[in-house]
């Protein structure tokens, strides 16, 4: 029953129609970047957010949601789990609703913070094995988590 919520869940998370990133840099090899040129590629509406770069990968960087062309429906979240206990009062002033947590960027008490005021969460989840056809290695991510081996 868990894994059939979280599944609903996540297809929830993946209709939204924009996203906020955090995590993405200059450096291309970060797994941030990859969600970046992913989603991009799929034509997906996602805004890099970076306290000091003004483009990462071609796409402008921002360094708060004010500065935003619209509010993300949903935030993805690639930093370190100490990092994402200070976006949190940011993501909660913006009254954004819908949190992604990528496997590494966890912290529980962030999590449950979002929860105490009312935000969907997801967490421990590789954001690429949800994408319409993945490709490989994130397709065969998908089909073990789908047997249940994932969890």
């Amino acid at each position: 029953m868990k894994k059939e919520k979280n599944l609903l869940q996540i297809q929830n998370f993946m209709k939204l129609r924009s996203f906020a990133l955090f995590g993405a840099s200059a450096k291309k090899k970060k797994f941030g970047n990859m969600i970046l040129a992913a989603m991009n590629k799929k034509y997906m509406r996602i805004y890099p957010m970076h306290r000091s770069a003004n483009f990462i990968d071609g796409h402008r960087a921002f360094s708060a949601f004010a500065e935003l062309p619209e509010k993300p429906a949903g935030v993805i979240l690639v930093i370190p789990p100490g990092e994402t206990e200070h976006v949190i009062d940011d993501i909660i002033a913006a009254r954004i609703k819908n949190v992604w947590f990528q496997q590494g960027s966890v912290s529980d008490k962030a999590v449950r913070y979002c929860m105490l005021n009312g935000i969907n969460v997801i967490s421990n989840e590789c954001v690429l094995m949800f994408l319409d056809n993945p490709g490989f290695p994130h397709n065969l991510h998908k089909w073990v988590w789908s047997i249940g081996a994932g969890k």
